[in-house]
């Protein structure tokens, strides 16, 4: 089973947009079909309007209108999957300074390990892949570090 991450947000932020500013943070090869392929990873990003917004994000308080999702291979070598994540995080960092908004990333859909909102970015405390990860773990003197709630476990 492939390891997955799922970045739901509120900023007014387009498809394509949102696709370019990923391709350009993790330098991402964008197929025609608008996925984005990075050696080990691939992002699909979609606008989420009606019937498509995930009510559980409801409960982090603010209105979903798009959803990333991070896909690791797990045939990647550790070494690439820790650069992934540390890209991932990276995109998410950038896009909460430049367009602020609210978001969660979510650990296969459900574990908030990641969120910004008001200014800052707030990662997991008790995630223990933020520390093990080399290109991460100097984040978490930067970034603030707390026990997140977690409404959809």
């Amino acid at each position: 089973m492939a390891l997955e991450y799922d970045w739901s947000g509120d900023a007014p932020v387009d498809d394509a947009t949102m696709r370019a500013f990923i391709a350009a943070a993790i330098g991402g090869d964008q197929r025609p079909d608008g996925t984005i392929f990075l050696n080990g990873m691939y992002v699909t990003v979609r606008a989420v309007t009606g019937d498509d917004v995930n009510p559980a994000i409801a409960v982090f308080g603010w209105e979903q209108r798009f959803s990333a999702t991070f896909r690791f291979s797990n045939r990647a070598a550790e070494e690439t999957a820790e650069h992934n994540t540390a890209l991932m995080v990276h995109v998410l960092i950038a896009f909460a300074q430049r367009h602020g908004g609210n978001g969660v990333l979510l650990h296969n859909g459900e574990r908030a390990v990641l969120r910004y909102g008001e200014g800052s970015v707030v990662f997991s405390s008790d995630w223990d892949d933020w520390v093990e990860n080399a290109e991460v773990a100097p984040l978490l003197s930067q970034f603030r570090s707390e026990n997140l709630a977690q409404p959809l476990l």
